[in-house]
């Protein structure tokens, strides 16, 4: 069972029909806002903001993830040493044991 907020109303109002402006006679001109963009102003601000962050974000991003990329190779580099040279041995062992083998048959 859940409890109700204690700063929020018991009964919030809804809104029930659309309300339309009735149509007069007469033209309104629309506002200047209106007409330079087809955004409202909190979204033109917004829009004008990530243009700007956009560059910065960009570099700082391509910083971090670079930065972590490095890190994670340095972690990961004893590891790959590890196996290129396993690998290595491996191939080397095997060829070795092909060129005795290939050395007693003659």
């Amino acid at each position: 069972m859940t409890t109700p907020q204690k700063n929020l109303p018991r009964f919030l109002p809804t809104l029930t029909e659309v309300v339309r402006p009735v149509a007069t006679g007469t033209e309104t001109t629309p506002s200047p806002q209106t007409t330079t963009s087809p955004m409202p102003a909190a979204e033109a601000l917004v829009e004008r903001v990530m243009q700007r962050l956009t560059p910065t974000l960009e570099t700082r991003l391509r910083a971090v993830v670079t930065a972590l990329v490095q890190e994670q190779v340095s972690a990961l580099e004893p590891y790959l040493w590890q196996e290129v040279d396993q690998a290595l041995r491996q191939q080397v062992a095997e060829a070795v044991a092909l060129e005795l083998d290939a050395l007693a048959r003659r």
